[in-house]
């Protein structure tokens, strides 16, 4: 009798030992618990830094459609997006959208590009006293790096001379128009190019005109008198 009484109060001790332990997991489960911890961690930072990215998205000008050098800005050709852009990118704030009608476009835009200040400005690419002539030349005859609003020299061979000798008449000019090609069968690129006018007629009547392209210069009349982007009643 005396043993059985001994065993049920072992087995009794053992039982409240326990529940007053409670559970205690392994160290390799208590490492997978603390892994998982930091895994919700990491999916709710991220979660919090998409959520603020989200809001911290700015309305920027965006081009809708190509826009080319010179040509003048209408209500249809830019809209206002959210953009999630750096402070350092230098863009039109969307709110300016309206002030940049009747402007022009100093270089091509590209439909879905945004738009910067300085590929705007507030007159008209072709300066007064200037005029512009489309010339043509041959596919492969234009030098590497020409673009809008480079400067180049337009060079003309003149007729042989009594002594057989050849000439040139060079005009200097600035590239208002990339190539395009034409419908000669010829191969004709068509550049149009702006010159001073009283040298587009020399320019215009020429059939072989050669395109250097120089070394480059200040743009005087690509640079705006007033950033369109910039509010006009700011002054004093």
């Amino acid at each position: 009798m005396t043993s059985t009484t001994s065993v049920t109060a072992a087995r009794s001790d053992v039982g409240r030992a326990s529940s007053g332990r409670g559970f205690t997991p392994t160290s390799r489960r208590r490492n997978r618990i603390a892994a998982g911890v930091a895994l919700a961690a990491v999916a709710i930072g991220g979660n919090l830094l998409v959520y603020a990215s989200l809001d911290s998205a700015e309305p920027v000008v965006q081009a809708v459609r190509d826009v080319a050098a010179g040509e003048q800005i209408t209500f249809d050709m830019f809209r206002a997006v959210d953009v999630d852009a750096d402070s350092t990118v230098n863009l039109i704030a969307g709110e300016r959208l309206d002030s940049l009608v009747g402007s022009y476009a100093k270089v091509r835009l590209v439909a879905g590009s945004l738009v910067t200040p300085e590929s705007l400005q507030t007159a008209p690419l072709v300066t007064p006293g200037s005029s512009v002539v489309a010339i043509q030349v041959a596919d492969g005859a234009l030098p590497i790096g020409l673009r809008e609003r480079v400067a180049v020299l337009l060079v003309i061979p003149d007729e042989r001379s009594v002594d057989d000798a050849v000439g040139v008449t060079s005009v200097p000019g600035r590239v208002v128009g990339l190539p395009t090609d034409t419908t000669s069968a010829l191969g004709l690129l068509s550049l149009s190019v702006e010159v001073a006018a009283g040298d587009a007629a020399t320019v215009a009547a020429a059939d072989d005109v050669r395109v250097v392209l120089v070394e480059p210069t200040v743009d005087r009349a690509a640079r705006p008198t007033a950033d369109p982007a910039v509010d006009q009643d700011d002054g004093p």
